[in-house]
């Protein structure tokens, strides 16, 4: 079948013209979706995408593009729904809004994490480990923190290639 076939089937509500598309396009759908989704939620988006096709096929407008193309715009924006959803629902998600009793857990954990990052910048000088702190923890920008400091963006560049060098030499020791 052609585009155009498959695309008045499909308006008619030809179930023939459905499984046209599937043969014709299926691996397109099932390429994207495997790109932009976890296995997990794989099958169920692309059953949403081939009922959203099914549903939405007269707005789909062939002089402003093709059919490939039109159901890669619709496999993305699926693809996009489900990110979302499965964001707002992950345990990470979750976990956060529902209060623990890991509470302390988590601060024992957090302190010994600090303490061991300590233990690795004090190999550091002490304006370089300022520097990691302030990019690298604090997540400041090389511009904030040359501007800060009053030194070159290339200087700050240089001090964090060093440190890490230095760091990874210090790590490789232990």
């Amino acid at each position: 079948m052609t585009d155009e076939e498959i695309t008045a089937g499909i308006i008619r509500r030809d179930e023939r013209a459905l499984d046209a598309l599937i043969d014709k396009y299926g691996g397109l759908i099932k390429s994207i979706v495997s790109y932009h989704l976890h296995e997990n939620y794989r099958g169920e988006c692309m059953n949403d995408i081939l009922l959203a096709l099914w549903k939405n096929m007269k707005s789909f407008a062939p002089e402003r593009n093709t059919l490939k193309n039109w159901i890669g715009a619709v496999c993305r924006y699926k693809c996009i729904d489900y990110k979302r959803k499965y964001y707002n629902d992950s345990p990470a998600r979750l976990d956060e809004r529902i209060p623990s009793d890991k509470t302390a857990d988590s601060g024992i954990m957090r302190e010994e994490t600090e303490n061991e990052i300590n233990d690795l910048l004090s190999s550091l000088p002490e304006r370089d480990r300022e520097i990691f702190r302030r990019r690298y923890i604090d997540g400041d920008t090389v511009a904030v923190i040359s501007g800060e400091l009053r030194v070159k963006p290339s200087a700050v560049y240089n001090r964090l290639s060093r440190g890490r060098r230095k760091l990874k030499r210090e790590l490789s020791k232990e």
